[in-house]
């Protein structure tokens, strides 16, 4: 998926970038997020916070990887927009070269080199370069390092995003950073050199990163707009229509092919993997943010000696997140390796160290300032009070499965008193909420809320259940339908509060008096059913006399406070067995009803056993 492009950013989003004229990279557009949360999954440095369940990117402690941005699959975070940058200079009075990172091939393909040239130059370009000569002076430069390293830990900068995870979270390694340029910067001042004065670069890189790099001040003025090969098709109007048939009649003289002889990706040398004894571990490469971290937090605690490490966040830059996603790695990699890799069976027209000599000297080193990120601590207690609002008794009882995008429950926690994030992106939490919420509706739905016993609905069922099992099996069954005397006097005389009271109070004395295997329900207002399984007329008229007798005993105090005392309330039952004359459950139900309006009519307060 083409990752969204923006130009929309905040004031807050610019932190970090005052006077280099950018936007931040990262932008967010939180109307499109749907809650996720992949992109606080995947971001490496932490650098995601959620806020009012919509996430949002914390600007010092971005190291611009873009993980987010490939992470989230609603667009809602993106990649500034550079290209209205390109148009205007395009349109301006100056000469604008196009300077391709080596990683075109498998990023713009299946396009050729001449194709892509013809398409750069239709859309306006004065001429096209890649950096392979940068990276071949820069792997140069790194050789006469290495070759001086004596005793020191020697870290390769040519990684945007691992000097930026440097600097923000191991910023006392500053000085151990190789002060080289990125080969691009070193290719871009070798073409201001060579073509005339006042020539523009637009560097097309495969990572996002590149974009703020350029404005660095150490590199300001080399590169004039970096943009990545995404925003690049967008240029020249991807898919390319317009390509003349036949392509030599577009183009001058080819120039001579160089291929990398000095340098493997972005500018290391070959030569210090090749002559350096790897048994000896004095050259390391790491890979990916967890193994660079590792690594820097190893060194800052001396526990290795003199090495040299090649770190770089991707793989290689031919993974960058720039390079497209239709081609998988495999296929990207054997592409650039077929026309940038040395080979003895087409061996280089031009030897590119016998180039290096006649070249224009320019500017190869670099300084870097650090970022710190500035972590709020908090106290073991205020944490672990933390935890507990995440249901954690204590810490012996935290998971750490990471689902929130942190690696510990505690991280989680103090994110969480830092603002930058909430339970809400506890996953095993939410999921226990909503397994009780569940349970909570599925009683809400079979339970009365008022007086605890079974609702209408589950009477219903249970009573045609239980009269199936009396047709099947034969086994007695008998209903009782019991309604309150003078309930509506209670409500109005004393209010709604003790007319719940006495409704609670009634459902209390039915549960305590019943048997288990019995099933009490308020059928409804102050009508109430009582289903007794494997009891017949006789024992089903003692039950109901007990529950009478116990009802009319009880003593309710009056709920309103300006009042004293308390009511008592009676009892009018109807009971009704299964039998010949009850066909079905309906019928049953009819009978007791019939016997309980009996029991009213005849002055209340008793039991009456339906005649049928």
């Amino acid at each position: 998926m083409e990752p969204h492009q923006s130009t929309e950013s905040s004031e807050e989003d610019n932190a970090g970038l005052e006077g280099t004229g950018f936007e931040f990279l990262i932008t967010t557009q939180p109307e499109s997020c749907r809650e996720c949360w992949g992109c606080v999954r995947v971001c490496p440095a932490g650098a995601i916070r959620v806020v009012d369940r919509r996430s949002e990117v914390i600007p010092e402690r971005c190291v611009r990887c873009g993980e987010c941005v490939h992470g989230c699959g609603t667009g809602a975070h993106g990649v500034r927009d550079d290209v209205p940058r390109v148009s205007a200079l395009l349109d301006s009075e100056r000469p604008v070269v196009a300077l391709l990172a080596t990683e075109y091939r498998a990023a713009m393909h299946p396009m050729s080199r001449q194709e892509l040239e013809w398409a750069l130059e239709d859309a306006g370009f004065d001429a096209v370069e890649t950096t392979l000569l940068g990276e071949e002076v820069v792997a140069a430069a790194y050789e006469r390092l290495h070759d001086a390293t004596n005793g020191s830990v020697v870290l390769r900068s040519t990684c945007p995003v691992a000097v930026a995870w440097l600097t923000r979270f191991h910023p006392s390694l500053i000085d151990r950073l190789a002060p080289v340029v990125p080969p691009y910067i070193a290719q871009a001042r070798l073409v201001k050199e060579v073509y005339p004065a006042g020539t523009a670069v637009v560097y097309v890189s495969p990572c996002y990163a590149r974009k703020d790099e350029i404005g660095d001040p150490s590199l300001e003025g080399a590169v004039d707009v970096a943009i990545d090969f995404g925003e690049l098709k967008r240029l020249i109007s991807w898919p390319i229509e317009r390509l003349p048939v036949d392509m030599s009649a577009k183009r001058g003289p080819h120039r001579p092919d160089l291929v990398k002889e000095i340098s493997l990706t972005d500018g290391f040398p070959r030569r210090t993997l090749a002559e350096r004894d790897m048994t000896a571990r004095d050259v390391v490469t790491v890979r990916g943010a967890v193994q660079i971290d590792k690594l820097l937090g190893a060194i800052r605690r001396g526990e290795t000696g003199s090495i040299i490490v090649d770190m770089l966040y991707c793989d290689a830059c031919i993974d960058g997140p720039a390079t497209g996603s239709e081609l998988s790695a495999f296929a990207k990699r054997r592409l650039f390796t077929a026309v940038t890799g040395p080979s003895s069976v087409n061996p280089a027209p031009v030897d590119t160290r016998s180039i290096l000599g006649h070249l224009p000297r320019v500017e190869l080193a670099r300084a870097f300032v650090p970022a710190p990120v500035q972590e709020r601590t908090f106290s073991e207690h205020e944490v672990d009070e933390c935890l507990a609002e995440g249901e954690f008794p204590d810490r012996t009882h935290v998971l750490d499965c990471g689902a929130c995008g942190y690696d510990t429950c505690v991280e989680h926690a103090t994110a969480i008193l830092a603002g930058d994030s909430s339970w809400d992106m506890c996953f095993p939490l939410q999921r226990t909420r909503l397994e009780r919420s569940k349970a909570a509706l599925e009683e809400f739905a079979t339970v009365d809320a008022l007086t605890g016993l079974w609702n209408r609905r589950v009477f219903s069922e249970r009573l045609a259940g239980e009269f199936a099992r009396y047709q099947r099996y034969g086994a007695p069954l008998a209903l009782l339908m019991i309604d309150l005397d003078g309930f509506k006097e209670i409500n109005d005389g004393y209010g709604h509060a003790t007319g719940d009271a006495v409704l609670r109070s009634a459902g209390a004395l039915m549960r305590s008096t019943v048997r288990e295997t019995d099933i009490p329900a308020r059928y409804g207002g102050d009508e109430f059913g009582l289903i007794l399984p494997g009891i017949g007329t006789t024992a089903g008229y003692a039950v109901a006399e007990k529950l009478r007798e116990a009802i009319a005993a009880k003593k309710v105090p009056i709920a309103d406070s300006a009042r004293e005392g308390a009511v008592s309330v009676t009892v009018s039952v109807g009971l009704a067995s299964a039998g010949p004359s009850t066909p079905d459950s309906e019928r049953l139900l009819e009978m007791a009803d019939r016997a309980l309006y009996r029991a009213k009519e005849l002055g209340r307060n008793r039991v009456m056993i339906s005649p049928d």
